[in-house]
């Protein structure tokens, strides 16, 4: 018995990391990337992008990040709503209208700031709610986006995970500054 139970777990572990794997070829629609941009004769290679905490590293498909980080955000929903979808409704297990609402809000994948209204409220995906858009230093990004996808946030109610809308960091570990660039200090 002991010999059967150690072999499945081998089995599972040798699973688990063939699933880690990110040398899986890319499938869906092409991406054109803008892999350099010249600029007074420096030249820039964009490696990696992030406007909306939670998108490549939790609902893209990991054998798709590299497709993703080299993208533009103009190719997101074309090329990534399938990926944020399927995420939602097969591992948050929500309906299908709920991930069509969560993709609408997380792609593409840009801040949106909307400077003309009133500004309230003001949080991250705020701009869903009719609000100003943006985000401070102090907005709590991975707890919004879990609450989004996991909780009732964006005000669905059903099948909510209550146990997936934080990370349980209550808080920045250092005061911000009060000056520009307003981080702490490095520990």
């Amino acid at each position: 018995m002991r010999t059967i139970s150690l072999a499945l777990l081998s089995a599972g572990a040798v699973a688990l990391l063939a699933a880690c794997d990110s040398d899986t070829q890319a499938t869906g629609p092409a991406v054109q990337p803008q892999t350099t941009v010249n600029s007074s004769a420096k030249v820039y290679r964009q490696l990696d992008r992030l406007a909306n905490p939670l998108v490549s590293e939790v609902t893209v498909v990991k054998a798709r990040h590299h497709l993703y980080n080299i993208g533009q955000p103009q190719n997101d929903v074309a090329t990534f709503t399938g990926d944020v979808s399927t995420f939602v409704t097969g591992t948050a297990g929500r309906d299908a209208a709920y991930a069509s609402a969560i993709a609408g809000a997380l792609l593409p994948d840009m801040l949106l700031i909307y400077p003309k209204r009133d500004g309230q409220p003001v949080f991250w995906l705020s701009w869903v709610f009719g609000g100003y858009g943006g985000r401070t230093l102090s907005d709590d990004v991975v707890d919004i986006g879990l609450g989004a996808i996991f909780g009732t946030l964006l005000g669905n109610t059903n099948n909510v995970t209550p146990g997936l809308t934080t990370d349980n960091v209550p808080s920045n570990d250092k005061a911000f500054g009060t000056t520009f660039p307003y981080l702490a200090a490095a520990n």
